[in-house]
């Protein structure tokens, strides 16, 4: 322990050095005026200082508060050395800065006993100093690391400046970084992508999982794929990032270049609810799959379910930070909340749904990230993208035997030799969802003689899929052929798929209602296609895609 001893007078220093070496303290250090020991305090940086009152230059008085500011944050012990026993001098020693007292004449033991305790306050102090340095320096980098993040997730999460007119949002985190997404992107034939999920928990743990999806979607925006290959990738994704116990629930949605179109495939999230001008809701998207990041590419289910909405009628999603949203009184306000207030005002704005949600609340805490959206179907001409389309006619012929049905889907290899081509990838979500559902009806009716008609019930969805999977494994013979052929002059495609199997009665199927669980495969086609004209008792189909 470092002690620094000033007095003027020699002899009282000469007792106190030989008391204190006696004591085991021999690092002492003397000072004879006040100036020099604030010079020899700035060079040895004592542990303790005994300090007289009364010296020649500068009085003990002034010199303590030096000593104090000298030694910043730490504690420096400061022990007046005095031989007055008036109670407003001891005043005075404390009020400047001192500690504690030592009288003259010196009584060893009392003075070694008080530097031992002071010495011990010393030591605390100095810890507690080194652990808010390290703390200070963690904060500062966690700090400076945050920053960063915000900074990337800034750039990486923007919202398309073209789509985000289109909608009607709010995102609210529960912390600082959001669990919650929401990106909407322009699709290259002319109508736009939106995805909207929910990260497990929430915070920067959850959120770090956006920047590959984000990532990820934009790309396959720029590329036009459908739907269905948008969510099984992401769930490829992110099935190899994320550890065990996190998903992300999410809806990924497609709206044509008409404005009224919806191809949607929810995983995990509440409802995303159609609503007409006078409140009626006209078409639930409820969640028909696992949440992204949990399945794998085998057990991944990617169907998705179309609409065909109006002019004027609104799309509405929210995470389930809103229906789980609790009050003080611990009330959730749940989804029947939210609807009926649309229902009774079908024009209520994001603002006002949020500020009733808020008024509910009250003071209670925020516990999950809130994403709230809307969208009213309209044109969206002016998104039509301009571009060039290849100027050379071709035509793809693939010829699909028995062996290669029972092996693998070639569609997605079809769509992406087409696509390739200047210019149509365009159409590529479009022919992804036309080509999908002219082969698997040819092999499902075709081929395999199945008939929709068993899945009327939840039973029979379960005995169609186990008889096609029973068929299609002891399938031999059967042959489906698929051209696609591409005219640059009239810029259309034009699609046959031809099949050697007994056909069906494709005429029976006019038009299929929203709410059946089957049989809107050829509405469908007719929706996305120019023509579409069956021959050959059904064996043989020709339509036609604009591009």
């Amino acid at each position: 322990m470092r002690i620094l001893i000033v007095d003027d007078e020699s002899l009282n220093r000469f007792l106190l050095v030989h008391m204190l070496e006696e004591a085991g303290y021999t690092d002492c250090f003397e000072a004879e005026t006040g100036r020099e020991a604030l010079q020899l305090a700035e060079k040895i940086k004592p542990d303790l200082v005994l300090l007289d009152v009364i010296m020649s230059d500068m009085d003990g008085y002034t010199v303590a508060p030096l000593l104090k500011k000298m030694a910043g944050d730490i504690y420096l012990p400061v022990i007046f050395i005095t031989a007055k026993d008036d109670q407003t001098a001891l005043v005075r020693c404390l009020e400047v800065g001192g500690d504690d007292f030592a009288t003259k004449p010196f009584d060893r033991i009392i003075l070694t006993a008080k530097i031992r305790a002071h010495a011990r306050t010393r030591l605390l102090s100095k810890r507690a100093h080194q652990q808010n340095t390290e703390l200070n320096y963690f904060r500062n980098g966690v700090e400076r690391e945050h920053a960063i993040v915000e900074h990337i997730f800034a750039n990486a999460l923007t919202i398309n400046d073209a789509t985000k007119q289109f909608f009607d949002y709010r995102l609210a985190p529960a912390s600082t970084f959001n669990g919650d997404l929401f990106l909407i992107e322009p699709s290259p034939s002319g109508g736009m992508y939106f995805l909207m999920g929910d990260f497990t928990g929430h915070g920067l743990a959850s959120a770090i999982g956006a920047l590959p999806v984000a990532r990820a979607f934009q790309a396959m925006s720029r590329k036009g794929v459908s739907v269905s290959e948008m969510s099984k990738t992401i769930n490829k994704t992110l099935l190899a990032l994320l550890p065990a116990d996190m998903f992300f629930a999410a809806v990924v949605t497609e709206i044509s270049a008409s404005g009224h179109q919806f191809a949607v495939w929810n995983g995990g999230m509440p409802d995303l609810s159609v609503i007409a001008p006078d409140g009626t809701v006209t078409k639930k998207f409820t969640s028909l799959h696992m949440a992204l990041g949990i399945l794998e590419a085998d057990e991944f289910e990617e169907n998705v379910e179309y609409f065909d909405a109006k002019l004027g009628d609104r799309l509405i999603g929210y995470s389930d930070g809103i229906i789980e949203l609790t009050n003080v009184k611990e009330q959730m306000l749940g989804e029947e909340a939210v609807m009926s207030w649309l229902a009774s005002d079908p024009t209520m704005t994001v603002e006002e749904i949020s500020h009733r949600t808020e008024k509910f609340r009250g003071n209670a805490e925020q516990l999950d990230d809130i994403t709230l959206i809307s969208y009213t179907c309209q044109s969206l001409s002016e998104l039509k993208p301009e571009f060039a389309t290849t100027q050379l006619p071709f035509e793809i012929a693939v010829d699909l035997t028995a062996e290669h049905l029972t092996e693998f889907d070639p569609v997605y290899d079809i769509v992406v030799m087409v696509c390739s081509q200047l210019g149509l990838h365009s159409v590529r979500s479009d022919l992804s969802t036309v080509l999908n559902e002219l082969f698997i009806n040819s092999l499902d009716h075709g081929i395999l003689k199945l008939n929709s008609d068993i899945k009327k019930t939840t039973e029979g969805f379960f005995e169609y899929f186990e008889l096609r999977t029973q068929r299609l494994s002891e399938l031999n013979q059967g042959r489906i052929t698929i051209k696609i052929s591409f005219e640059p002059k009239l810029k259309v495609l034009t699609i046959h798929v031809t099949d050697s199997g007994v056909g069906f009665d494709y005429e029976s199927i006019k038009s299929g209602h929203d709410s059946d669980a089957y049989g809107r495969g050829i509405p469908l086609i007719r929706e996305l296609c120019e023509s579409v004209n069956y021959y050959a008792q059904g064996r043989s189909v020709c339509v036609t895609i604009k591009v």
